[in-house]
């Protein structure tokens, strides 16, 4: 390490670490580029290459209003740059490869939003299988009861959980105390003793077992569209489908064409394919429940979030190395 030669930018807005910021910004070098449209995040991202070189980055949630985190963003500090922190679980929107390309490590936030996406989740999942939605809107229309039908118990219910990270474990444990049965695919099992009473399966085995299906895994090339018609048509007539991973993990047309048959009998949804834009046919069905993205958008999330990227950050600065990387320098 470079003792106190780091020079740092950080994009976005502080809204917790504020102390630890500042105590930071006395050790090193520190430029602040706050919040704004992507045009103009790029002209000041620009400038700041063009008077220093800068060896790390901390993007703290400028939200969506840069879009992707690519070579636009990072290009002007190649090749000095060695070190990106950002937050959140998933980097689909970040250009991994052009980072890794120039030796860049990025680190996300796995821990920090993995409690609150899976209480969003085991949320969606009771208020699919109850019909909650449905239910809801007939009372709204002054129905109560008429059109609806009894639902299922979760009692004895099989949840199919398709990735087992740190989301999928803490919705296992959610889980359980509705008295659900647990089976899991992941690239590889787990220890016997993070199982819990889960059953590790094949992948097909799941598609096919499962009562609900919930995939828990990150946006990659490997899990574009890794549910879609070849997938629907394997699965039990009535199944539940359920995603607050990635948009793009579900073919949403192909979901549509499932709740229309009626081999998916419900489905709950905190994220789309092309979100914001959602599919008519999802919009209009009453058999629906749909959020917009807010699996952890909560209070705590947003202080855990900032906490575990500053975390890495000085983790990078006083090791050379982060705590989550995502990618590794060669």
């Amino acid at each position: 390490m470079r003792i106190n030669e780091e020079r740092i930018v950080v994009l976005g807005d502080v809204r917790v670490i504020k102390t630890q910021m500042d105590a930071l910004a006395k050790q090193y070098l520190v430029d602040f580029v706050p919040s704004t449209s992507r045009e103009r995040t790029i002209v000041e991202l620009q400038e700041l290459a063009t008077r220093r070189t800068y060896h790390a980055m901390i993007v703290l949630g400028p939200g969506g209003s840069i879009g992707q985190l690519d070579a636009e963003i990072f290009g002007p500090f190649i090749p000095t740059l060695e070190f990106v922190s950002g937050v959140g679980a998933g980097f689909d929107h970040v250009d991994i490869d052009y980072l890794t390309a120039n030796n860049v490590v990025y680190a996300n936030t796995p821990y920090a939003v993995a409690d609150p996406t899976a209480t969003t989740t085991a949320m969606l999942i009771l208020q699919t299988v109850r019909a909650a939605s449905q239910a809801e809107m007939a009372v709204r229309r002054g129905d109560w009861r008429k059109g609806l039908e009894f639902t299922p118990d979760t009692r004895g219910l099989v949840v199919g959980i398709l990735g087992m990270g740190n989301i999928g474990k803490l919705l296992m444990h959610k889980l359980e105390a509705f008295g659900f049965r647990i089976v899991y695919h992941n690239r590889h099992r787990l220890p016997r003793s993070e199982e819990g009473r889960a059953r590790y399966v094949s992948f097909e085995e799941l598609i096919q077992a499962s009562d609900i299906i919930c995939p828990c895994t990150p946006l990659t090339h490997s899990t574009f569209h890794l549910i879609s018609d070849r997938e629907f048509a394997m699965m039990k007539d009535g199944v539940f489908i359920i995603n607050t991973s990635r948009g793009p993990v579900i073919n949403e047309k192909a979901l549509c064409r499932a709740l229309q048959s009626g081999k998916v009998l419900r489905a709950g949804l905190d994220v789309f394919e092309r979100e914001p834009a959602i599919e008519p046919y999802l919009l209009a069905s009453d058999r629906v429940s749909l959020l917009p993205h807010w699996g952890c958008t909560t209070k705590q999330c947003v202080i855990d979030t900032e906490n575990e990227a500053f975390d890495n950050l000085m983790q990078w600065i006083e090791t050379g190395t982060s705590n989550t990387p995502v990618s590794i320098r060669s």
